[in-house]
């Protein structure tokens, strides 16, 4: 905190927040959105429910957020499938082209400690309970997981990883991803006790082992 020379705390002068301090406060507002949609859905969440959430003033909140709309797209942004991407830094990238099969292991388990989080938790819980299921934000940052995986699965193809009859890459990919977000949505919610997500990840590993056994080459192992 800035001080004066005689060490009191020195006044802010008004204007825009810092840049730390606004990228904070935009956070702050962001979890507290999520929180406040899962309780009481999107519609029944006004503008200064979410502000004093956090116990700022609605003038505050507009300083970051347009509208509510903003609020939702930036909560998708932040805690659902383009935000699970970030995963892919605890992930050894050179598996993909030495054996694709422990890089999906590998880039799956990250994703399902991703989701386990709380906050995705209460999205996913959010957008079963509020119809927003289909909402282009969402919708749009799934479909750059889809892609993500259907380009990852054309490459396999065309370096002779997976035999040709199965492709193309995006039939792959969907049924590759279908039981995987499935998964999420029925078992990895805000509800979800600890047994009941233990058992979703077991059981999304064990749909990884065997599509992998099922699709490559030997198991993995280049012909």
């Amino acid at each position: 905190m800035d001080r004066t020379d005689d060490g009191a705390p020195a006044r802010r002068r008004p204007g825009r927040p810092r840049k730390a301090e606004a990228g904070d406060t935009k956070e702050e507002l962001t979890r507290a959105a999520v929180r406040l949609f899962s309780r009481h859905g999107f519609e029944g969440t006004s503008i200064r429910a979410i502000a004093r959430e956090v116990g700022l003033s609605e003038s505050v909140l507009y300083a970051h957020f347009e509208n509510k709309q903003a609020i939702f797209d930036a909560v998708i942004a932040r805690y659902g499938p383009q935000d699970s991407a970030r995963a892919l830094d605890g992930v050894d990238h050179e598996l993909a082209n030495t054996d694709p099969p422990q890089f999906l292991t590998q880039l799956v388990g990250a994703f399902l400690d991703d989701w386990d989080r709380e906050e995705a938790r209460t999205l996913i819980s959010l957008v079963s309970r509020d119809g927003l299921l289909q909402s282009e934000p969402l919708r749009a940052a799934l479909s750059g997981t889809t892609d993500y995986a259907t380009r990852l699965f054309s490459d396999w193809l065309a370096e002779g990883w997976i035999p040709e009859h199965l492709g193309p890459g995006d039939r792959l990919a969907y049924s590759f991803t279908g039981p995987i977000g499935l998964a999420r949505v029925l078992h990895l919610h805000a509800d979800a006790g600890p047994a009941e997500r233990s058992q979703a990840r077991a059981d999304v590993l064990r749909h990884v082992d065997l599509f992998a056994a099922a699709v490559f080459r030997d198991h993995g192992k280049r012909p």
